[in-house]
């Protein structure tokens, strides 16, 4: 009789475990980035097996977010110091890696090698699979009256169907109201009635980056989750918008914040869905502070969509697009082929737009030139071969600005320095990217030029003094 209950306890147990397991596969990855026990993450999916990630009130994706999350899925959570990246979702190799554990916990202080682990990307394995790799992300803005940084970053990961947080945010509230003002009332937001029947109310903000439009990011979840899709007047879906304002760097002299405010401020959005209903953003100038990130609202909010209302949104829309009238592409052609030529920068004005070329280097006997295209509100890196008369389109740079001079180790540059000065010119290998410095005027041994590239394509240039 004993052994007989040991055998049905033992089979229970071996059940019990196997259901976990089955219940940690099944787990949405996307849905353990929002909903983690330490960190919630807002997130826009670019495609099935890469996801952006905006931390919600402040940092970045941690070695502790990546070890929660990947042991929720049975995997185990590394830090990994990447030798090449062929390309975001490419091939990358790994020089080394250590489990989590030993960065964390009472442990972690040892490994001095690894000062800095969030700087580092985080990999997660399960049976010597990836199940997902981390990129430490880019520098978005500075949250409300604090020193804490707000960043995206880059998750590659394992096929998942694309959601963002948009479907996931106040799910049970959003299920369980009638309307949008429903809704927001759960949210106790306060609606002032206008005389045209629409409705006002304002916020202080206090996200990170594109997503701090709160009550706009609220008509949003409502608009996705009860089957509608969400727009700007222009038919940008907000998704979209965001993906595109995470992934582009701003033009020079252009703060990180107004350059994603020119997309809101002013703007009218609409839900396209079973409840009709349109949404215009307006930065309260008058509350709104110096050098502070978080930025306050007026929202005004209207019942079904208004044709004419949004004829002259769009109309607005086209009337800024005709400002910034594009260089011909022949023009174009003849600026690469000069900087490939003469090896030096170039740069031409044409109205709203500014086109600057780059020279990054040689390769192969043709010569590797970037084209970058900043405009109102959106900057666009294209990067070209030149092959004697040839030019040939290398595709455009996902990662501008992922990493800059002024992010890498100081430990790293600094020698990197001292080699250019002594040679003219040297190049450097660090964290999949390669940096090349070079002075371009033997008479001005202290202005060096340096070009983060990787792949073939340009992620940062700048013109520095490198005797410092």
């Amino acid at each position: 009789m004993k052994k007989y209950l040991l055998t049905i306890l033992s089979l229970a147990l071996a059940l019990s475990s196997s259901g976990q397991e089955n219940d940690k596969q099944q787990r949405s990855l996307r849905e353990l980035f929002y909903s983690g026990s330490r960190h919630q993450f807002f997130f826009v999916s670019p495609s099935e097996t890469e996801t952006l990630l905006v931390k919600n009130h402040s940092g970045t994706f941690s070695i502790y977010n990546a070890k929660e999350i990947c042991e929720a899925l049975g995997g185990k959570a590394y830090l990994a110091k990447v030798k090449k990246v062929e390309g975001f979702g490419g091939n990358y190799v790994i020089e080394e890696k250590i489990p989590a554990e030993e960065r964390t916990g009472f442990l972690g202080f040892l490994k001095s090698v690894w000062e800095g682990a969030d700087a580092f990307p985080t990999l997660c394995e399960k049976d010597g699979k990836e199940i997902f790799f981390s990129v430490p992300g880019r520098w978005i803005g500075r949250l409300f009256y604090t020193d804490y940084g707000c960043y995206v970053n880059r998750v590659r990961h394992i096929p998942e169907p694309r959601i963002t947080s948009f479907e996931l945010e106040d799910r049970d509230k959003i299920k369980s109201s009638n309307s949008l003002f429903e809704y927001l009332q759960t949210l106790k937001a306060k609606l002032q009635t206008l005389p045209d029947g629409s409705y006002k109310t304002t916020d202080s903000g206090g996200e990170c980056g594109p997503f701090d439009t709160s009550y706009l990011r609220k008509s949003a979840n409502y608009c996705y989750q009860k089957g509608g899709t969400f727009k700007r007047a222009d038919g940008q879906d907000l998704k979209e918008l965001i993906t595109k304002l995470l992934t582009t760097e701003p033009p020079k002299n252009v703060s990180i914040v107004d350059f994603w405010l020119k997309e809101f401020d002013g703007h009218t959005f609409y839900c396209d869905g079973p409840e009709k209903f349109m949404v215009y953003v307006e930065v309260d100038k008058a509350r709104r502070k110096p050098n502070i990130t978080s930025v306050p609202y007026v929202f005004y909010f209207r019942q079904g969509v208004d044709n004419d209302l949004l004829a002259k949104a769009q109309e607005k829309i086209k009337e800024a697009q005709m400002q910034a009238k594009p260089a011909s592409e022949d023009a174009l052609i003849s600026m690469i082929k000069m900087t490939a030529s003469s090896k030096t920068p170039s740069m031409q004005v044409i109205g709203q737009m500014r086109y600057e070329t780059i020279y990054m280097y040689s390769d192969g006997g043709c010569d590797l030139v970037a084209l970058i295209t900043r405009g109102p509100g959106y900057t666009q890196i294209d990067n070209f071969k030149v092959c004697q008369d040839s030019v040939q389109s290398i595709g455009s740079s996902n990662d501008f600005g992922a990493l800059t001079v002024y992010s890498i180790d100081w430990r790293i540059i600094l020698p990197l320095y001292r080699n250019c000065r002594s040679y003219g010119r040297t190049t450097s290998l660090y964290s999949g990217y390669r940096i090349d410095c070079r002075i371009p005027n033997p008479q001005l041994p202290c202005n060096g030029e340096i070009i983060i590239t990787r792949d073939n394509k340009l992620v940062d240039f700048k013109v520095e003094n490198i005797c410092r």
